[in-house]
């Protein structure tokens, strides 16, 4: 091991066979910490080729069980989010292009930090199980098409194990890293094709337009050399994406889109990425069509039913705190990580990966970019049990009122 960690060091070549050796390593329990966070870190300032990471993505991937979907006669697309605040798009994504005949296996995680997850909104439903065995998954998607569920211990295990090391070693922001962590646990889907939400500005995980490109070019190429076609999509997350921050009021927002009452910016994100998996799966385009007869809904309704899921027992708090302005003006900004920030403050989200979260809590925003504000106008609803004086200022301060008119601008930036 101290031979693979002294050739990354010097900024060498690590074949096919010591990337196994190094995988197969931290499976069986036989590299120590010390060395596996060394290797991290020399990977972290010296990188990898595309080869080495197309070689790491896959010995992870192998390193646990793989989904075999081939007696599912149809197109098998995912997507994924490099997460965002209020980013509830797959709960809405989901069973749409499922209702336009694309086969949709979906593995999940949970939020860390000021980024929510997928399986922490659905598991604010009642009920909701999301930790499936593979045959059970597979009985769902053969029925609606459709199916969430949440990584366990058996898909792509020595991921697991690696992020647990780069959250607490400072290598989490490593392209080569980044991108064998999402890929190997997507590509065990058995899929036919990918689409990545790539989100890019204050809220997001890559703060700037080019660190992004060097991600979703590292995550396209290797998706590729293994087997799946995938569609970059970037958008733009310097303010949060619709009303609604946390994981019950996300997912009630999101119904409320399945159900016609459309917020715009989610609405164009969502309906752009299905379009995309549409042209991958060689199906026809009329998302927002499909989208406005609900039956998008009708389908996501039973596919949380077969998870065990009661949407009628779904709630966030009652009383929620107001927010008031303090001034006039026109919403000309609102800061996602702040906003990301004051949700994490509510409960709704984790500062460290054991952390329970508090699937009730959150915010609504009430006045977003472009609208007017009078001084005593109530900006958003704070649904927490926590202290609600350092949210309220948090949120007070990602909020920029001014005087000009502000227009709204599209989310998405560039697709590849």
């Amino acid at each position: 091991m101290v031979d693979l960690i002294r050739k990354k060091r010097d900024g060498k070549v690590l074949s096919k066979s010591e990337i196994e050796k190094f995988v197969r390593g931290v499976k069986n329990g036989v590299i120590p910490d010390y060395q596996i966070s060394a290797l991290l870190m020399a990977i972290y300032f010296k990188g990898m080729n595309l080869e080495e990471t197309a070689n790491l993505t896959y010995f992870m991937l192998n390193s646990g069980e793989t989904f075999d979907l081939s007696e599912i006669p149809g197109y098998k697309i995912d997507k994924h989010s490099t997460g965002g605040v209020g980013d509830n798009i797959s709960l809405i994504l989901t069973p749409l292009a499922a209702e336009m005949g694309i086969f949709v296996p979906m593995i999940s995680g949970r939020g860390l930090g000021h980024t929510g997850g997928t399986i922490d909104k659905l598991e604010s439903i009642p009920g909701y199980n999301s930790s499936l065995e593979f045959d059970q998954f597979k009985d769902i998607l053969k029925e609606v098409r459709c199916s969430i569920i949440s990584q366990t211990e058996k898909i792509a295990p020595v991921d697991e194990e690696l992020y647990a090391l780069r959250d607490v070693t400072a290598t989490v922001e490593s392209i080569p890293l980044i991108t064998s962590s999402i890929l190997s646990k997507k590509l065990s889907e058995d899929l036919d094709g990918l689409v990545i939400d790539l989100k890019v500005g204050k809220g997001a995980f890559m703060k700037d337009l080019d660190s992004a490109k060097r991600l979703g070019k590292m995550m396209e190429e290797v998706g590729e050399k293994l087997g799946t076609e995938m569609k970059i999509v970037f958008t733009d997350q310097s303010s949060p994406l619709g009303r609604s921050i946390g994981n019950a009021p996300e997912v009630i927002e999101a119904i409320e889109i399945l159900r016609g009452n459309f917020v715009e910016d989610t609405l164009e994100v969502t309906i752009d990425l299905v379009e995309e998996m549409c042209k991958m799966a060689g199906v026809e385009e009329n998302a927002k069509g499909v989208l406005k007869s609900r039956a998008a809904y009708e389908r996501f309704k039973k596919m949380v039913k077969l998870h065990g899921g009661d949407l009628s027992k779904l709630s966030t708090y009652s009383n929620p705190y107001e927010v008031k302005s303090l001034k006039d003006g026109i919403v000309q900004e609102i800061d996602a990580y702040k906003i990301g920030i004051a949700s994490l403050y509510t409960g709704a989200g984790r500062k460290s990966k054991g952390d329970k979260v508090d699937p009730k809590a959150g915010i609504k925003l009430l006045k977003v970019e472009g609208e007017e504000v009078k001084r005593g106008d109530s900006i958003a609803l704070i649904y927490t049990e926590k202290p609600f004086k350092p949210i309220k200022e948090m949120i007070l301060s990602a909020y920029t009122l001014g005087c000009e008119e502000k227009k709204p601008q599209s989310k998405i930036i560039e697709k590849w």
